[in-house]
């Protein structure tokens, strides 16, 4: 598979401002909407029951209803069974109550969790994704000029706030799963943004007299290929999680469709292009503090 050559560093600013909109959209959507967390943060009950008949989820919606039981949250699994996720506060007799008013049913399992678990869990998330983020700045760093590791956590900043901006604008449900599902996105993308890194880094000792904006475009364009065969894979992977994985695996494969298709456009277009803007940027700094 071959591509013509693309003179990527000329276009970057377009590609900022795609981002900045999708930036923008996320962050209007996680004020307005908010995120749709799930029982791991915020605590109640989750019942997965069986009817002897089958049944609608818009039964059980109704059924609920009915009962004053107040944004429950109803899932039909693969097999045909049906999850019940209620906040904290409500009565998990009521639910009894109003699935008894469907039909006979089977309880298959039951979680309850509190609001002082539910507020640890959140501390914990939060602490993960600062972890996670300040642990691949300090590994970047290392491994390559603080320049491109500022390039590099920028990129994986916008990658992970796209995600889940996407999440709030879809209102899927986060969970402790999503979470994971979200970090590993965060995997994905860097590791991917780290191989454009290595070529632009053999590529500054092969061709000492280019200019790092045209050893980036070279780079970029030698990697171009890799990167979308890579994503392509991982992306219908998803897909088919996605489609036929049922309701458990549906909220965590949305993670890796949104992220596979923001990462590699930002492996190709925003994490190089960071560098050269912010090593511009630093010039002019220090032209002006001289």
């Amino acid at each position: 598979m071959r591509i013509k050559y693309i003179h990527f560093i000329k276009y970057r600013f377009y590609s900022y401002i795609i981002s900045i909109i999708l930036i923008l959209i996320s962050a209007f959507s996680l004020y307005t909407r908010g995120l749709n967390l799930g029982l791991d943060f915020t605590g109640g009950t989750m019942m997965e029951v069986r009817f002897q008949k089958p049944v609608d989820t818009e039964q059980v919606d109704k059924a609920l209803e009915a009962y004053n039981i107040k944004d429950a949250v109803v899932q039909r699994t693969n097999t045909g069974d049906i999850i019940i996720k209620t906040r904290i506060g409500e009565n998990p007799q009521f639910v009894t109550k109003a699935l008894n008013s469907i039909g006979s049913f089977e309880l298959l399992q039951r979680e309850d969790i509190g609001s002082v678990v539910s507020k640890d869990l959140k501390k914990k998330a939060i602490l993960a994704i600062i972890t996670a983020l300040v642990g691949i700045l300090i590994y970047l760093s290392f491994r390559y000029e603080f320049l491109f590791a500022i390039g590099g956590i920028l990129a994986l900043a916008h990658d992970v706030f796209i995600v889940v901006g996407a999440y709030s604008l879809t209102y899927k449900e986060v969970s402790l799963d999503v979470l994971a599902s979200i970090l590993v996105v965060a995997g994905y993308s860097i590791t991917d943004t780290v191989v454009v890194f290595d070529r632009i880094r053999e590529n500054l000792k092969l061709r000492k007299g280019m200019d790092l904006s045209e050893v980036i475009n070279l780079s970029v364009n030698q990697n171009v290929v890799r990167t979308i065969m890579t994503s392509s894979t991982v992306f219908l992977s998803s897909l088919g999680l996605y489609m036929f994985g049922g309701t458990v695996l549906s909220d965590i494969s949305f993670a890796f469709l949104i992220g596979v298709i923001v990462g590699t456009l930002s492996s190709i277009f925003v994490a190089s292009a960071l560098v050269l803007d912010v090593k511009i940027l630093l010039k002019k700094f220090r032209k002006q503090n001289t």
